[in-house]
């Protein structure tokens, strides 16, 4: 463990990641390990690791658990996403009795059909156009007969995060007439770590350095996945399981980033903590 401390305290600029279905306690020492290192931290969260994420976090996503849309929801919205292949425990949550629409309509732009539903939602006029139009219109006739609207989606493959981002409002939107939320079918796994990150930091990820007096968000820039692929990082601390993205931008550059592994559990993180504090 000391030799591990040692290697942790020669190095240029730490990352530490990973931490997938980590519990509370192990994201907390995480945290206090990357803030003894003045590490970034992050987790590999498809939001942070795009140049929108301050956006998305304005926007503030009105989420809830699977349960409650089973227990609520009569109208749920697929959007961009079959959540039977994707996640099939969340599929089995979809309510027997509700209408299911699939969005954005075939052939449509899906940022520009979720903000097109958000305009009709608020009252606006329909432009003229075509079938995808037409899809919209009657999407939003079905928000208006429903009681609860879910909207299960998909983590975005948009670069700059405007899909999340037009999501989130439609969502808010709807929530002002009635109960409404999204069901995010990519985001569980870092929940703990996320929800550590910010209560120390204001934000899920992407910290540059953890410091819970100063930790800047730097959302694209200071993501694992970038850090790594810029060589900004030599050594990694990898909690647990990593993500997808993470672990292959790892794959990429063997021999060039020391990578130290640890169990997701808080005593070895805490062990190490302690021994980079009197290294």
């Amino acid at each position: 463990m000391h030799h591990t401390a040692a290697t942790l305290r020669s190095a240029r600029r730490v990352l530490v990641t990973g931490l997938h279905d980590a519990s509370l306690e192990a994201a907390s020492a995480a945290c206090d390990l990357a803030e003894a290192l003045g590490a970034a931290i992050d987790f590999g969260e498809a939001d942070v690791d795009r140049p929108a994420g301050p956006t998305i976090a304005r926007a503030g996503a009105v989420t809830a658990d699977p349960e409650e849309m089973r227990d609520r929801a009569d109208l749920v919205i697929l959007w961009g996403c079959d959540p039977a292949q994707a996640n099939p425990a969340v599929a089995a949550f979809v309510p027997l009795q509700a209408t299911v629409l699939r969005m954005p309509p075939p052939g449509a732009d899906s940022v520009a059909a979720a903000r097109l539903v958000h305009v009709l939602v608020r009252g606006g006029v329909p432009p003229a156009g075509g079938a995808w139009v037409e899809a919209c219109i009657a999407a939003r006739d079905a928000i208006h007969r429903a009681s609860c609207v879910a909207i299960i989606t998909l983590d975005s493959a948009h670069q700059l995060g405007l899909e999340p981002w037009a999501i989130t409002h439609l969502v808010r939107e709807i929530a002002h007439a009635k109960p409404a939320f999204e069901v995010p079918l990519g985001r569980g796994g870092h929940a703990a770590a996320a929800a550590v990150c910010t209560w120390r930091y204001g934000a899920a990820g992407a910290i540059a350095r953890a410091d819970r007096d100063g930790g800047r968000f730097l959302p694209g820039e200071a993501s694992a996945r970038r850090l790594i692929e810029r060589g900004e990082v030599d050594c990694v601390v990898a909690v647990g399981q990593l993500a997808d993205d993470v672990a292959q931008a790892l794959s990429r550059c063997p021999g060039s980033i020391d990578v130290i592994r640890l169990d997701a559990s808080p005593e070895p993180l805490r062990e190490l903590c302690g021994a980079v504090a009197v290294a």
